[in-house]
């Protein structure tokens, strides 16, 4: 072979050798606590960062164990346990812990939102001012739209008809409540009226708008009810002595009888006996 068929062929070889070489691969993330070392170019950081794991990897029952772990884990951070940098209030600590033990799945974001705060603060010469005011403001913002008081239990008040609404039942979107009021207690909303139940007096439909009920179905003495929603639209409608409604929207219901003045208002009584009309409010499924 020829000197100039060495050189050729040594000259083919070479960029062969270098397409083979590859890139290191990238160090996984970390999980759990790390601090980045010192290195000949960076300090490293002050202090360790929690690491939540890749949550998609995990089953159902490593993930609900993952998540009590990582929520110990900020806890202690978070109270001051973990290095003199961090140090948050420890009400603010509590509210938010109870929080999330409600909504669990909710610990993944927080714990993975957690790591980018942290690691601003530990691997730059900077306050955690920031990483508190969020943490403060996390429990109404995991917490919104979700409705944590649903309609699930029964409530029996004795029904007032010496004032205006009474009660704040807490209701969810979609709950179906059944009202119902005792038929045979009887009151009567004025010196001279007759005896009525919840169902009002009869004779008396009402469209003065001095009252909160004052379409048709609504009788003057009526038991009536308002819903008012989490955006504040408010909503009255009969009951009677039964009636069922269905939550548009998460709110408050409220119940009172149909009325805009009470001085007269009188429960009919029998001897030592006087009538007082028990509301009951339940689920309607």
């Amino acid at each position: 072979m020829s000197r100039l068929s060495c050189v050729l062929l040594t000259l083919a070889v070479v960029p062969l050798a270098h397409a083979k070489k590859r890139a290191p691969e990238p160090a996984p993330p970390p999980v759990g606590w790390y601090a980045e070392p010192a290195g000949k170019k960076t300090p490293g950081w002050r202090g360790e960062c929690y690491f939540p794991p890749n949550w998609g990897d995990l089953d159902l029952v490593d993930r609900r164990v993952a998540r009590q772990q990582a929520l110990e884990a900020l806890k202690s951070q978070w109270l001051g346990q973990r290095s003199e940098l961090v140090s948050f209030d420890p009400a603010v600590v509590e509210q938010l812990e109870l929080t999330l033990l409600g909504l669990p799945a909710k610990i993944e974001e927080v714990a993975t939102r957690n790591a980018g705060f942290c690691q601003a603060v530990m691997a730059k010469d900077a306050s955690a001012d920031a990483w508190g005011y969020w943490l403060a403001g996390l429990p109404a913002q995991v917490t919104a739209g979700q409705c944590r008081k649903p309609l699930d239990y029964q409530l029996v008040q004795y029904l007032r008809i010496d004032h205006g609404w009474q009660e704040e039942i807490p209701m969810c979107e979609g709950d179906r409540a059944h009202i119902k009021a005792a038929v045979n207690d009887r009151y009567r909303i004025s010196s001279e009226g007759p005896w009525i139940n919840a169902d009002g007096d009869l004779d008396q439909p009402v469209s003065d708008p001095a009252l909160p009920c004052n379409f048709e179905g609504c009788f003057r003495g009526q038991l009536v009810g308002l819903f008012v929603t989490v955006s504040g639209i408010e909503s009255v409608f009969p009951i009677g002595t039964s009636a069922n409604f269905e939550a548009p929207e998460h709110g408050t219901f409220s119940f009172a009888i149909n009325d805009d003045s009470w001085d007269d208002n009188r429960w009919y009584a029998a001897g030592t006996v006087t009538d007082h009309t028990a509301v009951t409010v339940s689920p309607a499924d």
